[in-house]
């Protein structure tokens, strides 16, 4: 069995593994890269594969580039981040594709509102810690608990050899019970831990917990604001916290219809996800916006009429409010003059600040309230003492040299592209 890390011993996104045995292939996961030099998922028609090689964007794959062999191939998704899928497109249609059934429901909502060319229509989907064969694998998905919904490790199973994927994890969010009990319950007998390092080489963060981030929020809008929520719409972990927070305070949570479009889509994976049916558990804003075009195509968006908030409602209670942010909101806010006292709560990675600089150059008072969607150090550390592999491999981490420090020496590093026989 070999391994290859296409993209990943010294980065984190642009995810990609292959593994190889004398009859069959698996890769798991095909990302973007989170660089700055990245190109938009949305432009990525304009560009051949070999294009995108070209400008540091995809890895070089022998599979992609020369003609397919009859090799029995198939891919594993992790989780639906971008990093981890978003050059799907440029993968052949007659490769089977595996997720996790909330991986699925995001897929199929980035492909209609057109964030990805990839079309999950054939997209298989897979039990956690039920056992499934492709080919010469044997492959048991693990819940995790991560930032995406229903993430996914892996055991990968294949010629007298245990490999266990981490995949993206941590052990303090909402779901950290998934972490808790991998670590109680690890996998026997692992040859080799391919291990996320995301957090290794990170400045100390003040909110540690999804906990610590609902308590912030709850303490925060008790101030007199109009409050812009800034946050990933799929992170349903982010999405509860203020949630929890508008209500414990008595504040009024306005969302457009895509993200209660996406929450709609994610109740058949839990009855507890919020509903804007839910006795106005949130309300509505409708902006014109080329999601709520989409929406409005099928009639679809009318379902969301009767949780309607209006401009007027909004300025009248504007000191009661946390309004969900996108980029159309901006504009509209600063026209009817709202943001005169309006602060923003920043709930993301502060790398994409440097796309969107609306608010900073606008000198609209930030407050960054955020948690990783990745495990600490000694969280990781608790792992792998738990799973106690023969050999550590970092994936998914800028810093692959601080794993022996943490680990010991049984850590094998390995560059992009590299070959490693198992």
């Amino acid at each position: 069995m070999t391994l290859t890390i296409h993209r990943g011993t010294h980065e984190i996104g642009g995810s990609c593994i292959e593994i190889n045995t004398s009859t069959t292939r698996l890769f798991i996961d095909f990302g973007l890269p989170l660089t700055e030099n990245t190109i938009d998922n949305r432009d990525l028609a304009k560009y051949s594969y070999t294009e995108l090689i070209s400008k540091g964007i995809a890895p070089s794959i022998l599979y992609l580039l020369e003609k397919q062999d009859d090799k029995p191939t198939y891919l594993l998704l992790t989780h639906s981040h971008l990093d981890h899928y978003g050059l799907l497109p440029f993968f052949p249609s007659n490769v089977g594709v595996y997720s996790s059934k909330g991986t699925k429901i995001i897929l199929e909502v980035s492909s209609l509102f057109r964030q990805t060319s990839f079309s999950p229509i054939n997209v298989q989907v897979v039990e956690p810690w039920k056992p499934f064969i492709l080919g010469d694998f044997t492959i048991t998905p693990y819940l995790a608990d991560h930032s995406a919904v229903d993430a996914f490790s892996y055991l990968i199973e294949a010629n007298s050899k245990r490999l266990f994927l981490s995949g993206d994890l941590r052990a303090h969010g909402r779901k950290h019970i998934l972490f808790e009990n991998l670590v109680k319950n690890p996998p026997k007998n692992i040859d080799y831990l391919v291990l996320e390092g995301s957090t290794l080489g990170r400045n100390a963060i003040e909110y540690r917990t999804e906990e610590d981030v609902e308590k912030a929020i709850t303490e925060e809008i008790r101030n007199d604001s109009l409050y812009i929520a800034s946050f990933s719409t799929q992170n349903i972990d982010r999405f509860v916290s203020f949630f929890k927070a508008c209500r414990k305070s008595n504040r009024i949570f306005v969302l457009d219809p895509y993200t209660a479009y996406v929450l709609d889509r994610l109740k058949e994976l839990s009855p507890n996800i919020p509903q804007f049916n839910w006795d106005e558990s949130f309300r509505i804003y409708f902006i014109k916006h080329p999601y709520t075009d989409i929406l409005a195509d099928d009639k679809t968006v009318y379902k969301y009429q009767k949780a309607k908030i209006t401009i007027e409602e909004i300025k009248e209670k504007s000191s009661h409010i946390v309004i969900k942010d996108n980029t159309r909101l901006h504009f509209k806010l600063e026209k009817e003059g709202l943001l005169k006292n309006a602060k923003v709560i920043y709930s993301m990675w502060e790398g994409y600040l440097k796309k969107d600089d609306f608010y900073i150059t606008r000198n609209i008072p930030l407050v960054k309230i955020h948690c990783s969607g990745h495990a600490y150090p000694e969280d990781l550390v608790r792992f792998s003492n738990a799973v106690k592999p023969k050999y550590i491999i970092p994936n998914h981490t800028f810093n692959p040299d601080k794993y022996k420090d943490l680990f010991g020496e049984n850590v094998i590093e390995l560059q992009d592209g590299q070959v490693f026989n198992c």
